[in-house]
């Protein structure tokens, strides 16, 4: 009865996930909001919500009555068994977009937009915006994909396609970079930046002498 209303909910968009654990046994426990008729209800479910066969295990009043009642969570796993947080490299100089952008806009020459550009998309170990936001989309889908679950698979093909598509556009900026260096121009003189503070005298100076003020004659009757 309780998975046919947790089903219909879902169905509905009113069972919203909140909370998941591994148990003991390796199967999935995933806790979860039913709404019915302006009134919620916390349910357990067993299974992958994202695939039909999942079963509610239990219903409760709030969260903390169902963290009593069902299995104990096991640790979770990580992406990657020899990395851990608390031993991480230092990490590697990299140079901020904003920097980027005001190379750009202080700029004089071709040169200096063509090597802020070819800047985001450096490679190795410096690597630029670009190249880390690839890696970024490659990791996350690797993430995903261990998720192990229906919707898991769907989320890394999905940033598996926006990394291809990241590399591509890393491509095309790194060649039209190379056609802007190559033009080797400058920006017209009209585009001199006006200095907008007013010159200050220099320390040791004797500021300079007022105008005298004009005399006033007098008037007699």
């Amino acid at each position: 009865m309780w998975t046919e209303r947790a089903q219909a909910a879902q169905r509905r968009g009113e069972l919203e996930l909140t909370e998941s654990w591994y148990a003991a046994d390796g199967q999935p426990i995933t806790l979860a909001c039913l709404v019915e008729d302006n009134d919620s209800t916390v349910v357990a479910l067993r299974g992958d919500p994202g695939v039909p066969g999942w079963q509610v295990i239990g219903h409760y009043a709030h969260e903390h009555e169902a963290g009593k009642a069902l299995p104990a969570p096991v640790p979770p796993g990580i992406l990657r068994a020899d990395v851990s947080r608390f031993n991480r490299p230092a990490p590697a100089p990299e140079v901020s977009l904003q920097e980027l952008i005001r190379d750009v806009v202080e700029g004089h020459t071709a040169g200096d937009a063509s090597n802020a550009l070819l800047g985001s998309v450096q490679r190795g170990y410096a690597a630029g915006p670009m190249v880390r936001l690839q890696e970024l989309l490659e990791k996350s889908s690797q993430f995903a994909s261990a998720l192990k679950t229906v919707q898991g698979r769907q989320i890394a093909a999905r940033l598996s396609a926006l990394g291809r598509q990241i590399e591509f556009l890393t491509r095309e900026v790194e060649e039209t970079a190379e056609y802007l260096g190559a033009t080797v121009a400058v920006l017209p003189p009209h585009r001199t930046p006006v200095l907008r503070a007013r010159p200050r005298p220099a320390v040791d100076t004797t500021p300079p002498t007022p105008p005298p003020r004009a005399s006033t004659t007098a008037r007699h009757r």
